[in-house]
């Protein structure tokens, strides 16, 4: 799977081309997924577990076969951990059960579609397995090989696929006075190196401008991280990232006359006021490439995205967009550029075909630049519940100083709890020993008179102190529940 699930964050697409690509590029690409991903949400361990196998040679079969086991071994050893304590705080079995069922449940609800099933089924067999006393359950991973198998197949297609070839770098020869160029490599060198730019025209001008845009739709073959059982397992669901690469071409010309001929070509003639050739003067013509990544991205199901707002707050939002740029040196126009002249759509093809491509680092294509600094801007994205507000009792502190009135703080503690119906986490009051609470006849109808009662705290039980009379409400403390 988040695992974006960006990438950006670098031509994450759902290739189906396998080919002929050396060990070390994979390499490369795990690493640069590993730089895309760090303090986001997103995760990369399958991809190195993927480049073992690659190493390995191992059929598609046998990997998605090593994930399912991987999978369920972590979801096993945790449900065992989580048992324990449940059992060993209770010490009624029935209960810690139940504790458990009622946790799988919750964690759920962030688990990709694909693996609820499968991930219900490990961890309930495996507490079934410890009730009867077995050290382990003997599970059936069958299909959660199955769900598991798109996921090897985009990683390594994602590893064999051919991508467009990468111009080398150039040695850095050029300077700013150079109208020609024995190779394309040469010139794109120039214009991504850090060396001084030409000069601006100094006088009246013209520009001519080429923009062109090119959308990308990928399902990222990363995964979002979700908390499960107190763990976090690459099991949230897939992400689908939209990016939009924009490419511009900038000619600016010194001189009001037009400088593009009929045939594409430039004309580099100097003229004066009265439109009369200007002898041994180069008309200056100069130009520069830039490029825009368009970020975004939806997702519809009971997750969300939450970041750093304005300010410092928290937002949680469906959806996530924003945009980067790289520009490029400017340069003189070349007259010529291995061997062909210079005209119009020679500089079309350089700026909205070439320049993406072209290396900022020996390791960092201005594709790639583009995609990590949108994984930067967005490094303080995660992943979560839209409506959850905390996920511990330490996280409910302010709200209690802040938003409970001081006659409700009295013998109550926050607490961080689960909303029973939409299975979101949010922080509420829970009666201490001696606390008033709402006393419930046996279907569930209230006696008691609501008024600054409260729901009692773990190991508290609400007891009935006194009956309801014919004007007065029944009454009720919360008291420590009998072993």
């Amino acid at each position: 799977m988040l695992n974006t699930r960006w990438i950006f964050m670098a031509a994450l697409f759902s290739f189906s081309a396998m080919g002929s690509v050396s060990f070390e590029e994979k390499k490369n690409r795990v690493e640069f997924l590993e730089e895309l991903t760090k303090s986001t949400s997103l995760g990369v361990e399958a991809f190195h577990r993927e480049l073992n196998y690659e190493k390995l040679n191992l059929s598609l079969e046998k990997r998605a076969e090593n994930e399912a086991q991987l999978l369920a071994e972590k979801v096993k050893i945790q449900i065992i951990k989580a048992y324990e304590a449940a059992l060993e705080s209770s010490g009624n079995a029935d209960e810690a059960a139940e504790e458990i069922r009622n946790a799988v449940e919750k964690d759920l609800m962030l688990v990709s579609p694909d693996l609820q099933d499968e991930m219900r089924k490990i961890s309930l067999d495996t507490l079934e397995a410890l009730q009867r006393g077995a050290v382990s359950a003997d599970l059936d991973l069958s299909n959660l090989q199955m769900a598991l198998m798109q996921g090897v197949e985009e990683r390594s297609n994602f590893l064999n696929e051919e991508g467009v070839d990468m111009l080398p770098p150039a040695m850095a020869t050029s300077d700013n006075r150079r109208l020609n160029y024995t190779k394309k490599a040469d010139i794109l060198e120039s214009l991504t190196s850090d060396r001084e730019s030409v000069d601006w025209i100094s006088s009246a001008g013209n520009t001519m401008k080429s923009v062109d845009s090119r959308k990308v739709d990928s399902k990222i073959s990363l995964q979002v991280r979700v908390e499960f059982m107190g763990i976090g397992v690459e099991a949230g669901p897939a992400i689908a990232f939209r990016r939009e690469y924009k490419t511009n071409v900038t000619v600016n010309t010194e001189g009001m006359q037009p400088a593009l001929k009929s045939d594409g070509s430039f004309d580099f003639t100097t003229y004066d006021r009265m439109g009369r050739v200007v002898k041994n003067k180069r008309r200056f013509i100069s130009f520069n490439c830039d490029a825009d990544l368009e970020f975004e991205t939806e997702y519809a199901g009971a997750g969300g995205f939450t970041f750093a707002g304005i300010g410092g707050s928290t937002g949680v939002s469906k959806k996530f967009s924003n945009s980067v740029n790289i520009a490029s040196r400017r340069l003189l126009l070349p007259e010529q550029i291995a061997g062909k002249k210079v005209t119009m759509n020679s500089m079309v093809e350089l700026c909205h075909n070439d320049f993406l491509n072209a290396r900022v680092t020996n390791n960092l294509t201005v594709k790639g630049a583009l995609n990590v600094m949108m994984k930067n801007m967005v490094a303080s994205l995660r992943f979560t519940h839209p409506k959850n507000k905390c996920a511990t009792d330490a996280h409910c502190g302010d709200w209690f100083k802040k938003e409970v009135i001081t006659l409700a703080k009295n013998n109550n503690k926050a607490r961080c709890v689960e909303n029973t119906r939409e299975k979101f986490m949010q922080c509420e009051l829970r009666g201490q020993q001696g606390q008033s609470c709402i006393v419930l006849d046996a279907k569930g109808k209230r006696l008691s008179s609501g008024n600054q009662e409260y729901t009692c705290d773990k190991g508290l039980r609400c007891v009935q102190t006194e009956e309801a009379g014919f004007l007065s409400p029944a009454r009720g403390k919360c008291m420590p529940i009998k072993k």
